[in-house]
């Protein structure tokens, strides 16, 4: 009485490793990342603890982030409510992983296929972008999705 079986032992192991997952993924807010819901775009001021002005454009909503440090996390949203681009400038990189979200896993795949300089790193996928540069204390750079640009708008605004 009380053995587990083998094949009982992996089963339950799955089954509380499934569970675990899903509680730490919920216990984590989501922020707004590219391609991701513009009501998350407070989690990124909270996580980076920084103030947030909201700038309404003709074609697209501009939402600054800056944080005590200097750093400025621009975030572009369509009007139907989706990140369409970010992009960054400060004395250091803010977390791509969750600027990016699930693009972050394909700009790093990219990234580690590719042979370049050390303080630049592009990615020009046929709709992925993400172009980062700089040095210590002095970094920038942006992402944006073409698929999801808003009628009118160029890559040219992700600044």
């Amino acid at each position: 009485m009380g053995r587990l079986y083998v094949s009982e032992k992996g089963t339950l192991m799955r089954s509380v490793f499934i569970f675990l997952s899903i509680l730490a993924a919920a216990a984590f807010p989501a922020g707004a990342t590219l391609g991701g819901s513009a009501e998350s775009v407070v989690t990124d001021q909270s996580k980076f603890h920084a103030k947030r002005a909201v700038l309404e454009r003709q074609d697209y909503t501009l939402h600054e982030i800056t944080s005590d440090d200097g750093t400025l996390i621009r975030e572009y949203v369509t009007p139907a409510g989706k990140v369409f681009g970010v992009s960054w400038t400060g004395p250091t990189i803010p977390d791509l992983a969750q600027l990016l979200g699930t693009y972050n896993t394909e700009f790093q795949n990219t990234l580690r296929s590719k042979r370049g300089r050390r303080n630049v790193a592009v990615v020009r996928n046929s709709d992925l972008v993400v172009e980062s540069v700089g040095h210590t204390r002095a970094f920038h750079g942006r992402a944006y999705l073409n698929s999801m640009l808003p009628s009118g708008v160029t890559q040219d605004v992700v600044q």
